[in-house]
């Protein structure tokens, strides 16, 4: 078996692990990345890039079917699902080759394989070419993977989890999905406006548990106006799979009830994989515990990404690996961030920050400020001006929050985590001009309507 000594290992080539690697490089550190599926971890194989792939083409195909209200005509409109498929794959392929590539191009190598501790200080990779790697420093970067209800083990035929369902070249007829957090909300759009019946069964009292009330409710709303049927409060007790399809039985308000569909997705959140050969102290929920320095139980590892828990976002992990990096070179770096939430449904929503009613929690009260997207003239044009933006201040003016659903908000979302990072007051942020006609003129005016000044409220 081939031995090698390098400064920095990443086990895990997601986007914590190759934001880590190229970190180390930039420090001249001899880095190795080792990669027991495809570089780009979930988010570009199986997470972020796919789905939004998919929601693309579902709404392109949604908009299509309302080009009659901008004065377009089109007959003969239909849905090619394998090729919404492969141009989905195609768009990954591009990607992880361009990211292969990049680091190749940086000078960090990536084995393919397993790895595994063999102690403390020594990695084994049991891959084609085995490998034992002895490193100064380690960066465990091994992300989630779906989490499964007992009842609803994935089978590749009637019940999926979220990367399964990415495997598959045909659309149902009907679909339940099980949790209406941010990955069933999003597969719930995409499927629904392909022509998927689709009903959502979520435990809570609505969608995207955690975020603002008034986001929640909002969301809920438009994707009943899409006729995404919608059973919250509900507790998923068993299921059955027959010859066409599947059942759910679940609990509601003291009533057990039932759904039958041709297929079951799901998403009730990911668990952590955990690296083998080695005890690190971990969390009650299975997450490795990580000091501010990222740092594990053991002195030399170090943890980032997904696996420590927390927001398991991709954006989150960059910076996490860049900085458990940094922190095992001695380097300064930031452990905490104001850290923007998307959820890329129809319409979108995003969100930085505290919600009113945590703010309220927290300060005692909360200075709000909210806009319609009913008096945003870009939103009336993009026919899409249902939502609104929401502003939450502490009772000084300090912006501590920021929530918006409506088209691109997922995109205008980067300017309310400057104002928080900066810890910008109502009165800075209502001093910056936002152009016209555009959608980010309503985070504006929301800021304006805080301070008791709206111009077009």
């Amino acid at each position: 078996m081939e031995q090698r000594e390098v400064e920095l290992l990443i086990v895990g080539g997601g986007p914590a692990g190759y934001a880590a690697a190229g970190r180390g490089r930039q420090l001249g550190l001899r880095t190795l990345i080792v990669e027991k599926d495809a570089i780009g971890g979930t988010c570009l194989n199986r997470g972020c890039i796919p789905t939004k792939s998919l929601l693309e083409s579902a709404s392109l195909y949604e908009r299509m079917h309302r080009c009659d209200e901008f004065g377009l005509e089109a007959s003969h409109l239909g849905v090619n699902y394998p090729q919404v498929m492969a141009r989905k794959d195609r768009i990954v392929k591009n990607l992880v080759g361009g990211l292969g590539t990049m680091l190749q191009h940086r000078g960090i190598e990536i084995a393919e394989g397993e790895a595994r501790f063999a102690d403390q200080d020594a990695v084994v990779v049991d891959g084609e070419t085995p490998l034992r790697i002895l490193p100064q420093r380690t960066v465990i970067c091994t992300g989630t993977v779906p989490a499964h209800l007992p009842m609803l083990e994935p089978d590749g035929r009637f019940i999926f989890d979220s990367d399964s369902i990415l495997l598959q070249t045909s659309l149902p007829e009907s679909m339940i999905i099980v949790g209406g957090g941010v990955i069933g909300s999003e597969f719930a759009c995409i499927f629904q406006s392909l022509g998927v019946a689709v009903t959502i069964v979520e435990l809570t009292d609505g969608l995207i548990p955690g975020e603002d009330q008034d986001l929640r409710r909002a969301l809920l709303r438009e994707l009943k106006k899409k006729k995404i049927k919608v059973q919250t409060n509900a507790k998923i007790t068993d299921a059955a799979v027959g010859d066409d399809g599947v059942r759910v039985f679940f609990e509601q308000r003291g009533q057990t009830k039932q759904l039958h569909a041709h297929a079951c997705l799901s998403a009730v959140g990911r668990r952590p994989v955990l690296p083998s050969g080695i005890e690190l102290a971990a969390e009650k929920s299975g997450f490795l515990r990580v000091g501010d320095d990222f740092r594990t139980s053991v002195p030399q590892v170090y943890a980032a990404g997904d696996v420590i828990g927390g927001l398991q976002l991709a954006h989150l992990a960059f910076f996490e690996g860049i900085a458990a990096v940094s922190s095992s070179c001695g380097e300064d770096f930031a452990s905490q961030w104001h850290v923007p939430r998307c959820v890329y449904t129809d319409p979108e929503t995003a969100s930085v920050g505290l919600s009113e009613q945590e703010a309220e929690e927290k300060f005692g009260e909360a200075i709000v400020g909210m806009f319609s997207l009913k008096g945003n003239g870009k939103a009336m044009i993009l026919g899409s001006n249902s939502g609104f933006c929401k502003v939450v201040a502490d009772p000084s003016g300090r912006v501590v929050g920021f929530h918006m659903i409506g088209p691109h908000a997922t995109e205008m979302i980067a300017g309310a985590v400057v104002a928080l990072e900066q810890e910008m007051t109502l009165k800075q942020w209502s001093q910056c001009i936002h152009p016209h006609p555009t959608v980010s003129e309503s985070i504006h005016e929301s800021v304006l309507s805080a301070l008791g000044l709206g111009l077009h409220a």
